[in-house]
């Protein structure tokens, strides 16, 4: 294994040791599980972080929106973040997004290492797609095509365009479906895919 290749899965160990920390230390997952059952998804759960994003699926029938903003007083409270934003997925239904209701956590400028946590409360079907979701990833994942996304992903964190005009789940898919090998080659399927949409 080559010393990037390592270099790689040793950053995927310790931004995760950090989530740890967050969730365990801080008291993260105490909090959120007195509103529901928490379940870590995204790339903590597939093994695949280069930067500080963690996503959070709260499995939660008929939450309301005082009690969530509740559970956002008390993550302030806990975390102090420098600024949290709220969706309402239940009555927007953007496509591509859960039916839910969001926070976005962010610790400081995410472009700069902060954290930014992601925490979705959503109703049981809704947690079971999500959680599908990651599983049927995990399972798909070999040794050379997780090394391959962590390369990707390890390039693009600071892209201005990562999260506006594509995510990680077009990393995953560049990689897993269009046998994509590395960052020339996953935006030349950037670029292929805008024009299918054209």
């Amino acid at each position: 294994m080559s010393s990037m290749s390592e270099d790689l899965i040793a950053l995927d160990q310790q931004i995760r040791k950090e989530a740890d920390q967050l969730l365990a230390g801080k008291g993260l997952r105490d909090l959120l599980s007195q509103y529901g059952v928490p379940y870590i998804t995204g790339s903590y759960a597939l093994h695949l972080m280069t930067w500080r994003d963690l996503d959070v699926c709260l499995e939660t029938e008929n939450i309301t929106e005082t009690d969530f903003f509740i559970l956002g007083g008390r993550i302030a409270s806990m975390l102090s973040p420098v600024r949290m934003s709220f969706r309402n997925e239940r009555i927007a239904q953007t496509p591509g997004l859960p039916c839910g209701l969001y926070w976005g956590v962010y610790l400081g400028n995410e472009r700069e290492g902060a954290w930014k946590i992601d925490i979705w409360a959503v109703g049981s079907d809704e947690c079971q797609r999500i959680l599908k979701y990651c599983s049927d990833l995990t399972e798909r994942l070999t040794p050379m095509t997780r090394l391959r996304i962590l390369s990707i992903k390890s390039q693009c964190w600071k892209d201005p365009e990562y999260r506006r005009s594509y995510t990680s789940a077009d990393i995953y898919s560049a990689v897993l479906v269009g046998d994509i090998t590395d960052l020339e080659g996953f935006r030349e399927y950037l670029q292929q895919k805008q024009k299918g949409r054209n």
